[in-house]
């Protein structure tokens, strides 16, 4: 049943809202009496990397960000890695199968989610070929990562055109500072079974990391989606001298994913291959104190093995269909960062970039297709006075058979005392097309001779890229005698060229195609709050309320009110997560987090699903050894009453699950 809320419907009501809560805490700061204790100027403030590629505090940063850290992680009891990001306001985390994901903000979102950057240190993983990440074959465990810094917003001035809803950037662990062997195990229900080994290490300036894993399960219960995962990684970060570093990290994983529906010709049931690799080298050199280059260059590679036969559809004649492809990403850039004073400072740098993709079943390429791309970027940070600073950014993208793209950014933060800020941010930004929306081409063809019989997909244009322009007045509160950050977002986001599926009614078979069509707004408030009473003591809270309307064609060319479809359904109404953990004197952490999420439409082969609510519990103990330390944690998913609820397909149901977690670590 969908949740009415009255009051919220105008866009207009929204704004009063939002802004009624900043200006309140604006006020509040700008009365309060300034007589502090003088060691709360000097406590530590949370620093940044994300928004502008230098470091920067929170209440100097441009864009709302979202930090998880390890306490946030270890608190969530959190199996997979995308469910950490429901802990993000104006987050949607979907399972397409039990170990297919997607995460988008602010909705309007397939099973790709193409509108969202994410890195994994400073290593773009977004498939060029049908966009998105394939989160499953990412060789990163939980257990590696130091936090995720997110960008909630468009930010194509830093990290470029698909940066287009927000950056997600994952920075792992120093080797260094790690455990020289851990061993980890999960049990559960859903045929859960996971292992990871990780053994650390120094050997001069030479700092290691070598990764192994292996992840089954058996999906939903209703569902056919077993899957099993093997992948290993290696990182390595060498101190050549006192002023050059280098990073080198590689990975690679295979695994077995079930797939389909019964009775659906067109997703039946089956099982794919997935491949995936990567290799990353970083070159790192200090000139002087805020005076720093680098050179990165890295390859993505992705296979994905899926076709299968019919004999009965088509009868007499057999025949075929699939979704298999491959695809790679060939990357380097080179970053400059320069402070010409305390009060200027600027980062700017060159990239360029080929994405390859092919597929017989996709594409009817047999040879890799390649795009190009160049790019400059640049953000300059200017402290105008004490308590006033602009950030202006840019960065100008060239594609192949594309139009020049640049995306602008510039904000104003003013901070009204040590403790509230106040930021004013307009930007733009891109998404470019896929490989898949631009060249799609794929029939039904004859088993053995690959002669077409159906088309299924065929893009006959030349997709302009999506576009989206974004404002937002922010509030960040950093309360450090009690420990609590509270952010505040009001944001408008209006989505232009809006790439649309469509049924082509005008071509034999009717198949699908892209074009450019319809846009999207989007009103909204959102509050990210922190607080931590003690050290052994967290709470956090995501909250997100949004407006959304827009429309755009469904079938083409339109000539009933039936070939239009409305998106207000696209971006859910509300989104809650709340996380609080404790640890007690006899060293039993506990800790809980609950999340909910109005009904929502999710595009392209996703379904219109029901409210979502989930509550899960960990608790854990900690123990020592002789020379190990390890912890046993037992882990309640999705407990509660109303917990049986559709998960981007009608027929993915939730129930509830047990997980026992042990882990050890020798030193």
């Amino acid at each position: 049943m969908r949740y009415n809320h009255p009051i919220y419907n105008s866009p207009k009501r929204y704004w009063a809202i939002g802004v009624g809560a900043i200006a309140s805490f604006s006020v509040q700061a700008m009365d309060a009496n300034s007589v502090l204790p003088e060691e709360l100027f000097f406590s530590d403030v949370p620093v940044v990397l994300s928004a502008t590629r230098l470091k920067q505090p929170l209440p100097d940063s441009p864009a709302s960000v979202t930090v998880i850290d390890r306490t946030m992680i270890e608190a969530s009891g959190a199996i997979e890695l995308a469910d950490l990001l429901r802990l993000v306001p104006g987050f949607q985390v979907g399972y397409y199968t039990g170990s297919k994901f997607t995460v988008s903000s602010h909705g309007n979102a397939d099973r790709f989610a193409r509108d969202m950057q994410v890195l994994i240190d400073g290593r773009s993983i977004y498939d060029p070929a049908f966009g998105g990440v394939t989160w499953s074959d990412q060789e990163l465990d939980i257990d590696d990562i130091q936090r995720i810094e997110v960008i909630r917003g468009p930010n194509a001035a830093t990290h470029g055109s698909n940066s287009f809803a927000g950056v997600i950037n994952i920075i792992t662990q120093h080797p260094s500072e790690q455990p020289d062997i851990r061993v980890k195990t999960v049990l559960g229900d859903g045929g859960k079974k996971q292992v990871f080994n990780r053994f650390s290490g120094t050997e001069g300036n030479l700092a290691y990391r070598i990764s192994l894993k292996y992840d089954e399960n058996n999906g939903f219960d209703n569902r056919h989606d077993d899957s099993d995962t093997r992948w290993f990684g290696i990182r390595g970060d060498y101190q050549l001298n006192s002023r050059d570093a280098l990073l080198m990290e590689l990975g690679s994983s295979n695994g077995t994913r079930e797939d389909g529906f019964p009775a659906d010709a067109e997703q039946p049931f089956r099982a794919t291959e997935d491949d995936h690799a990567f290799q990353q080298l970083r070159w790192t050199r200090s000139l002087a104190p805020g005076n720093e280059f680098s050179l990165q260059f890295y390859h993505n590679y992705q296979r994905v093995d899926d076709s299968f036969s019919d004999p009965n559809t088509f009868a007499p004649l057999d025949v075929s269909l699939g979704y298999g492809f491959k695809s790679q990403r060939y990357d380097v850039e080179f970053q400059h960062s320069y402070d010409f004073s305390p009060a200027q400072r600027l980062v700017w740098g060159l990239g360029a970039r080929r994405d390859e993709a092919k597929g017989v079943w996709t594409f009817k390429h047999g040879d890799w297709m390649s795009r190009d791309q160049y790019r400059a970027f640049g953000n300059f940070e200017w402290r105008l006075h004490n308590n006033l600073l602009l950030n202006l950014g840019g960065m100008y993208e060239k594609f192949d058979q594309k139009d020049g793209l640049f995306s602008p950014m510039v904000a104003l933060n003013l901070k009204l005392d040590e403790m509230n800020t106040l930021r004013l941010r307009g930007t733009s930004a891109y998404r470019m097309p896929t490989f898949w929306e631009d060249f799609s081409d794929q029939s039904v063809v004859l088993t053995g001779a690959m002669t077409p019989l159906l088309q299924v997909y065929k893009t006959n244009v030349n997709l302009l890229p999506e576009y989206i322009e974004s404002f937002e007045l922010g509030y960040l509160g950093n309360f450090q005698e009690t420990g609590l950050t509270l952010d505040m977002k009001l944001f408008h986001e209006e989505i232009k060229d809006m790439i649309a599926e469509v049924k082509d009614l005008a071509a034999p078979g009717q198949p699908f195609t892209y074009i450019n069509s319809g846009s999207l707004n989007i009103n909204g408030f959102e509050i990210g709050l922190r607080w931590d009473p003690s050290p052994r003591s967290m709470l956090h809270i995501g909250y997100s309320l949004t407006n959304t309307y827009g429309d755009q064609i469904k079938k083409y060319p339109p000539t009933l009110p039936e070939h239009y479809r409305m998106l207000d359904r696209r971006v859910p109404p509300l989104t809650v997560s709340i996380l609080g953990s404790h640890q007690f004197d006899n060293g039993i952490k506990l800790s809980s987090a609950y999340y909910y999420m109005d009904d929502i439409s999710w595009a392209g082969d996703g379904d219109d699903v029901d409210i979502n609510r989930r509550w899960d519990i960990k608790i854990s103990k900690a123990f020592e050894l002789q020379r190990a330390e390890g912890e046993v944690s037992l882990i309640f998913q999705n407990i509660g009453p109303d917990n049986h609820f559709q998960d981007f397909h009608t027929e993915n149901v939730w129930g509830d699950r047990i997980f026992l977690e042990a882990s050890l670590n020798w030193h």
